[in-house]
């Protein structure tokens, strides 16, 4: 028994190495073209939950209520779908856009952050008052000589 605890060999692996995520292929027997990912119908659940919320609410509901009824019946949807097809790079939807809207402000800044410090962006500088000089140029006329007379051979 000691032998066999002595020959292990702790492994160290990622245990997230490998996502798979579920996803839909048909609702109440109408086959869906494509597969719509599980997390999709959850985001258009939610923000069609939320819109009918916010307008339900008197104050708030005139915000939204000059909107003609087909885009807020698109909204949701195209929210989801985007949340579901943009690439968060494996982050959830609020840290990754709470990272852009980050990106967004230290780039209007013109801040550079290295190592934690603040670094003034680079700038590019440009000279209008400067003196200038003109150079003439000199165009080379040959010369050409004329005999006259007449040519004489001895």
């Amino acid at each position: 028994m000691q032998d066999e605890q002595k020959r292990r060999i702790p492994l160290y692996v990622l245990n997230n190495f490998l996502k798979f995520d579920r996803k839909i292929y048909q609702l109440f027997g109408l086959k869906l073209g494509r597969p719509i990912p599980f997390k999709g119908l959850l985001y258009l659940l939610v923000f069609s939950i939320g819109e009918v919320i916010w307008l339900a609410i008197p104050v708030l509901g005139q915000f939204i209520r000059w909107i003609p009824d087909g885009i807020l019946f698109l909204l949701p949807i195209t929210i989801a779908w985007l949340l579901t097809d943009v690439g968060t790079e494996g982050r959830s939807p609020i840290h990754f856009f709470r990272s852009f809207l980050f990106y967004h402000v230290r780039k209007l800044s013109r801040k550079t952050y290295v190592h934690g410090r603040k670094i003034p962006k680079e700038s590019t500088h440009v000279f209008h008052s400067h003196y200038t000089y003109g150079v003439k140029i000199h165009h080379f006329k040959p010369t050409t000589y004329r005999y006259k007379g007449f040519v004489t051979y001895k």
